[in-house]
């Protein structure tokens, strides 16, 4: 395998893990404002959701799907498949896919009419995020197991 490649291969997913994980925190910090607003408020706040749904849907998806590609092919071409610490990570970025996922539809719900608040415990996800992120960066630095 060229070494370049690999280290390009490398940058291009951390770049869109970043990109991801950023994306997935703001999504999360203005979710839970949105929650703590009133119904009546909650109309005013259209331009904010709708600027959240676009990079959401032009940003955060494709980083999405760019990072379970790249890294796809990073553990196919070490083969890491098999090895504990990957299959630790990997069901952690489920975890995360599955967020994105929960903070789509709450975005969806916000665009309807009449908008659907969040519930409150929507302030969980941020403090969540981040953990599941740290955690993800301590299996792939350290590969404890």
């Amino acid at each position: 395998m060229n070494a370049h490649l690999y280290v390009f291969v490398v940058l291009l997913h951390v770049i869109a893990d970043i990109t991801f994980a950023g994306s997935l925190l703001v999504t999360s910090i203005a979710l839970a404002a949105l929650a703590r607003e009133s119904a009546q408020a909650l109309p005013r706040q259209a331009r904010l959701v709708a600027g959240l749904r676009g990079w959401n849907r032009w940003v955060a998806a494709p980083a999405l799907v760019c990072a379970w590609l790249l890294g796809g092919w990073l553990a196919v071409t070490a083969g890491w498949f098999g090895a504990g610490w990957l299959s630790a990570k990997l069901s952690l970025v489920l975890v995360l896919s599955g967020l994105h996922g929960y903070s789509s539809r709450a975005l969806r719900r916000l665009a309807a009419t009449p908008p659907v608040a969040p519930p409150r415990r929507v302030w969980l996800l941020a403090p969540s995020i981040a953990v599941v992120a740290m955690a993800i960066v301590w299996l792939v630095l350290i590969k404890p197991f």
